[in-house]
């Protein structure tokens, strides 16, 4: 029996070329185009894919959908699906990323079709397929988990309430704003800002809230209620100039 495989692509010729490859060696095809059907909803796309039954997906990381591919890889792995990447993209910070989202392939839409039709089916048959780009996003994943764990590091020390002020203050809320929603008086506020300050290295506000933006930083558990988890829009643009 022919090994199913499910190509999610938005590029007809490539994607019929691969099909017509894949059935050949004897696989059952499904072509998924995210501009027709679901449509661009994420979740809808995984749900198209996994009813398939596929033994492996092909997802293009260039989907015109929110995310692009990589919202798909995480959800599929979930299911037990076998994913591989097949990309033009070359951002390495991204394909690693696809790997540690769990991504058994990535494959460059430049590389021979031959090679990129054999992964695909060892992938569907159940194969662990090892190349040395795979070997090498994996490395790279790892060097990119210590150096955000470097650069993160500063954040650990703040307390629980220091991480919901400083998110406060990313989300342009005054300490008065804070201090309010909190029940807290606008000095405690104000010390707690003064001693996250302190532990960033920084002198102002201005420049705690840029280096959390430059770190990709959010407070642990991001919680919509607390201080800092996501002011309303009025609130936040009303609140926005007492950050220095």
């Amino acid at each position: 029996m022919g090994r199913r495989v499910v190509i999610v692509d938005d590029h007809p010729l490539l994607a019929s070329g691969l099909q017509g490859e894949l059935e050949r060696a004897g696989a059952t095809v499904q072509l998924v185009d995210p501009t027709t059907g679901p449509g661009q909803d994420p979740l809808a796309l995984v749900a198209t894919v996994a009813e398939a039954g596929p033994d492996c997906a092909v997802i293009d990381l260039g989907l015109p959908i929110p995310g692009g591919g990589v919202a798909l890889i995480g959800p599929l792995v979930e299911r037990a699906v076998p994913v591989a990447v097949l990309t033009g993209e070359t951002d390495r910070r991204l394909l690693a990323r696809t790997v540690g989202l769990g991504a058994s392939a990535v494959l460059g839409k430049s590389e021979p079709l031959s090679d990129i039709v054999d992964t695909i089916l060892r992938l569907a048959a159940g194969e662990a397929v090892q190349t040395r780009l795979l070997a090498e996003l994996r490395a790279e994943r790892q060097r990119l988990e210590a150096e955000d764990g470097q650069r993160l590091a500063p954040f650990t020390e703040l307390s629980p309430r220091e991480q919901q002020v400083l998110a406060g203050l990313m989300d342009g809320q005054a300490p008065a704003l804070m201090a309010e929603r909190n029940f807290v008086s606008v000095a405690t506020v104000r010390t707690q800002i003064k001693s996250l300050l302190r532990k960033l290295g920084v002198g102002s506000q201005l420049e705690a809230v840029a280096l959390a933006n430059r770190c990709r930083w959010r407070p642990e558990g991001d919680d919509p209620g607390a201080v800092g988890g996501g002011a309303p829009a009025s609130e936040g643009a009303s609140s926005a100039g007492p950050v220095r």
